[in-house]
């Protein structure tokens, strides 16, 4: 008996020692699904608050130094752009977010206004937007009936105390979104401002210079793949279940080495192996350029709209100096009326000299009894190219007189045009203005 329920419990054993590594194997595989499904789903909640909280602070968050998930802007002297997901400052409920690593591209540029357009920091809001801009002529240009008009516009240049810079273009009310204050012939053209000179166009801006590199630059955040750094907008880790490494750290590889001064995560690709089971969701700077439909937006705002504007005030300009060639046509008809009038006293004084030229052929005629005839013929044929230059002068005159008024008319309704490319020109610099205040 005994030795029956020796052989029994050792087919039990055996039976235990096949099926035990099994059912372990089995019980790591769903707990592995369970656990991804779950830092998954957190992952992508958190993808959305960054985007949500993009929306409305124009930057992403800083990484936070801690689980507690304070967004940290700063490690010591450092700048931060590794660390964990803020999750309080995104109001996320979910505080199992707080286990999730959390890096930031940040490329600060200088401090003044003219390194603003080639900042890269998405964790920073600033006003990167400053574009080519021609100012609105002041006083405001008038016709003259004179040439050169005094009160026309002067000629087109680049703006430089300020960099062309915008400022304060919104005015916080959606139904008038212009800032009242605002003076399409400032520089700076509105109240100069720093987070409320902001909007989607400068993260837009930022994105878009941002994703000119392929390869990261050397301690910009970035994913590894292969031999390569590539860049990333953001990255969340999450730890996967297992230590799988055994180094005593919940991430693997990369994403347990990744630092502020090394901000590598390993790619969203890589594969889960016995010594790798994270999990990395990576946003690119196009991905995000294209979410926020940044293309049309900055095409409009950067290029468009105020190139456009720079367009009418150049048009502007050059109707005004067409208008005072048009002057000059004036003058130079008033000079062929005047030329015509002499023409005309020319030809009468010609009349004049015929006729006495007759007189005196028929005075020698009868004191010669007959004999200087033929100076009478030339007499008469003098009286009568004199009457042929007077009537040649009469039509120059008035033809010289219609010339001149044509001209006048021309040079006076062209004033209308002038005034209405006028009207024309700044309303499309202060519709540009507008298109900076309601960030499109």
């Amino acid at each position: 008996m005994l030795g029956f329920t020796l052989v029994e419990l050792s087919l039990v054993l055996l039976a235990l020692g096949l099926i035990l590594p099994g059912a372990v194997i089995f019980w790591q595989l769903s707990e592995r699904h369970r656990v991804a499904a779950v830092q998954m789903d957190a992952q992508q909640q958190s993808r959305q608050a960054l985007l949500g909280y993009l929306h409305s602070h124009y930057r992403l968050p800083c990484p936070a130094a801690d689980a507690n998930g304070v967004e940290s802007c700063t490690d010591g002297a450092a700048i931060r752009q590794v660390g964990y997901l803020p999750w309080r400052t995104l109001n996320l409920p979910r505080p199992e977010a707080g286990r999730l690593r959390y890096g930031v591209y940040r490329e600060p540029s200088g401090a003044t206004m003219v390194a603003a357009p080639s900042d890269r920091d998405l964790a920073v809001a600033r006003d990167r937007m400053n574009p080519l801009r021609v100012r609105t002529p002041s006083p405001k240009p008038q016709n003259h009936t004179e040439a050169p008009n005094p009160n026309a516009p002067p000629i087109p240049e680049v703006l430089s105390s300020l960099n062309s810079v915008l400022g304060v273009t919104q005015s916080g009310n959606d139904a008038a979104p212009l800032n009242p204050a605002c003076d399409a012939a400032g520089d700076p053209a509105c109240p100069l401002g720093v987070v409320n000179a902001v909007n989607l166009i400068d993260i837009c801006l930022a994105l878009n210079t941002a994703s000119d590199a392929l390869v990261a630059p050397a301690g910009r955040l970035a994913t590894q793949v292969g031999a390569t750094r590539r860049t990333a907008a953001f990255v969340i880790a999450a730890p996967g279940l297992l230590d799988a490494q055994g180094n005593g750290q919940a991430f693997d590889g990369a994403n347990a080495a990744a630092s502020n001064a090394d901000p590598t995560f390993a790619s969203p690709s890589q594969a889960v192996t016995e010594q790798y089971d994270d999990i990395v969701l990576a946003a690119s700077h196009t991905e995000l350029f294209a979410e926020l439909q940044c293309g049309a937006a900055l095409s409009a705002i950067s290029h468009a709209h105020f190139n456009v504007a720079t367009g009418a005030f150049v048009m502007e300009r050059a109707m005004y100096d067409y208008r005072d060639q048009l002057y000059i046509a004036v003058v130079l008809a008033r000079a062929d009326v005047a030329a015509a009038a002499a023409g005309a006293l020319s030809a009468a004084a010609g009349s004049l000299d015929a006729a006495k030229e007759m007189v005196s052929a028929v005075a020698d005629t009868t004191m010669s009894v007959g004999a200087r005839a033929f100076q009478i013929a030339l007499a008469a044929v003098g009286i009568g190219l004199a009457v042929a230059s007077d009537i040649a002068a009469a039509a120059a005159v008035v033809d010289a007189a219609l010339s001149l008024a044509e001209a006048e008319d021309v040079f006076d309704g062209f004033a209308t045009r002038t005034t209405a490319m006028t009207e024309l020109s700044r309303d499309i610099n202060t519709n540009a203005l507008r298109a900076d205040a309601i960030g499109h």
